[in-house]
């Protein structure tokens, strides 16, 4: 005997583990050790068998794992294996488990009825009969693991069933990430090839408002013309100064104006912009500034971004027909990598403009940025507002975004960069050094462009200068050749057929290696002209007597250097 209680006390111990995963447990419950011996000599080959003495003890060892089958004797002292049957039933966790009664006497149908009526599936009768005991546990245990094999193929299923939807969902989501990326880039490819025809047309019309004006004003020193002529002629200058409005709003969308950079302290610039809007914004509507905690400085062209908001602010205030507040404000961003793909990582000060207004309908927010292009009524809006603040804000390192909903509102957000220290290399700003030619130049001016270069040509003239005109690089070269140091300055064109400018710069100062030049282009002050002798001056078209005068004066020998000047030269 006491071998056989050392061995159930080791059988025992081996029971606190909970075994999910092992040979199928079988779990026998009676207060007879002899019954317990036998039952577990009998069916130890078949699974792991656990005992139990008591109602009690079998329930507390169904907490710890799963069993394939319960053998339960029916009479045992305190709960018996009715009651203990009815509680395994009862719970969640263990009423599936087969119940086999195991049992002495009463086989009566009546008892054999109520044990079904607990939850038995099957009666055996003691004394056992080793061979009809190890049958039926033998179906029960073989039923135990094809069921845990079928749940396991089932986990695993289920487990490739998940990573294929996360594998999918991951796959949706960089399909949709892809398309979120070609529609940015074929929005930004749009815009950037929009800008290039833009400002390939701004380039021209300042070609044709170069000679439009310069004509004009060779009229106004040169003609006697009567009082109405001379309104008429007032009234056209007029229209040709709207006409390069117009030009300097497209380069501006087109990212082609020339941009001073600054430092700029935000509350301060939007001060200046309620004092200049009150007017325009009258008595029903309000302007209402908020800025974030420890507001940085922006860095960019404080009078590009002062008309930045001024146009934001109209059209907000054009969205709110009845009247409202406007909302603008400024906050400290900063990207992390990868956070967006319209902007470098960095800081930024964001400005907003928000209004409650009509809103833009969802499919005409990246419409309403291209130039032409607005959701106002026809003559109240020229489509350029829009646009030429996006282009700012690209030009500027940063970027310009619109949020809308119709019948809500809008929200207008000009990304700029994060102003840093002073010593960053920060360009220049243009000073206006009024410096004057101190005599008579003998000039070479070259142009394409026969109505640029006769009214230039004319100008030069009431400034006093002899001027030979050429139309290309090859007659300026020709002039040159003959006589390089008779000439005091080289006027030219940056946009010629054949031969640009500053080629033609470099070829004539092989010839006569100081001298003077002067670009003039079409383009945006410095756009798109390549590498030059830092001595070359840039000026752009349209421009007036007094800056051409200015700028000759500023490049004639024996003036200081630009640089000593203080003045940018593109």
């Amino acid at each position: 005997m006491q071998a056989k209680s050392s061995r159930n006390r080791s059988h025992e111990g081996s029971q606190q583990a909970t075994q999910d995963k092992g040979p199928p447990r079988v779990l026998v419950v009676d207060d007879d050790e002899y019954n317990l011996l036998a039952v577990r000599t009998v069916l130890e080959d078949i699974g792991e068998v656990i005992v139990a003495r008591s109602g009690e003890e079998a329930l507390r060892q169904l907490l710890k794992g799963e069993f394939a089958v319960i053998l339960l004797d029916v009479y045992m002292p305190g709960m018996d294996g009715y009651e203990t049957a009815q509680i395994i039933r009862e719970r969640d966790q263990t009423k599936r488990i087969p119940i086999v009664f195991l049992s002495a006497v009463n086989k009566e149908t009546k008892h054999l009825i109520r044990g079904y009526a607990m939850g038995a599936v099957d009666y055996v009768f003691k004394p056992v009969d080793p061979v009809v005991l190890r049958s039926k546990v033998a179906v029960f245990v073989d039923l135990f693991a094809k069921t845990r094999e079928i749940e396991r193929k089932a986990e695993q299923e289920q487990a490739l069933l998940d990573e294929n939807l996360r594998a999918n969902a991951d796959l949706l989501k960089a399909e949709q990430d892809l398309r979120r990326a070609e529609a940015q880039l074929f929005h930004v490819q749009k815009m950037d090839a929009i800008g290039k025809l833009t400002g390939g047309i701004a380039h021209d019309f300042n070609n044709l408002l170069a000679a439009v004006i310069g004509g004009l004003r060779l009229i106004e020193r040169r003609a006697e013309l009567s009082e109405p002529a001379l309104e008429v002629l007032e009234m056209t200058k007029r229209a040709a100064e709207q006409g390069t409005e117009l030009v300097r709003r497209l380069l501006a969308f087109a990212r082609r104006q020339q941009l001073v950079p600054a430092e700029i302290e935000v509350p301060a610039l939007a001060k200046a912009v309620t004092s200049l809007l009150g007017p325009t914004l009258g008595g029903r509507h309000q302007l209402k500034w908020q800025f974030g905690d420890s507001l940085w400085n922006a860095f960019a062209d404080p009078a590009q971004l002062e008309l930045a908001l001024m146009n934001l602010v109209i059209n907000a205030r054009d969205a709110m027909p009845d009247g409202g507040t406007i909302m603008a404000g400024a906050e400290n961003r900063t990207i992390g990598r990868g956070k967006a793909e319209d902007l470098s990582k960095g800081d930024y000060v964001v400005l907003t403009v928000t209004d409650t207004g009509c809103g833009i309908p969802k499919d005409m927010i990246e419409k309403v940025l291209e130039p032409f292009v607005t959701t106002k009524d026809v003559g109240k809006g020229t489509g350029l507002g829009l646009s030429m603040v996006y282009g700012f804000a690209r030009q500027s390192g940063g970027n310009f975004r619109l949020q809308s909903n119709v019948g809500k509102g809008t929200r207008a957000e000009i990304w700029l960069p994060r102003s840093l220290a002073p010593a960053e290399g920060r360009p220049a700003k243009a000073v206006s050094t009024p410096v004057q030619s101190s005599r008579p130049l003998r000039v070479l001016l070259v142009d394409d462009h026969d109505e640029v270069r006769a009214t230039t040509l004319g100008m030069l003239e009431d400034l006093g200068h002899s001027v030979a005109a050429a139309a290309n690089g090859m007659e300026a070269m020709k002039t040159l050749d003959g006589q390089p140091a008779s000439w005091d300055l080289l006027i030219t064109d940056y946009a010629m057929p054949h031969t640009s400018g500053t080629d033609l710069v470099r070829e004539a100062r092989k010839l006569r290696p100081d001298l003077p030049a002067l670009i003039i282009t079409g383009y945006a002050e410095g756009e798109a002209i390549g590498e030059r002798p830092d001595d070359v001056a840039i000026l752009a078209k349209p421009f007036s007597l007094e800056q051409l005068a200015h700028m000759i004066a500023l490049v004639s020998p024996g003036n200081h250097s630009l640089a000593d000047l203080g003045v940018s030269v593109g």
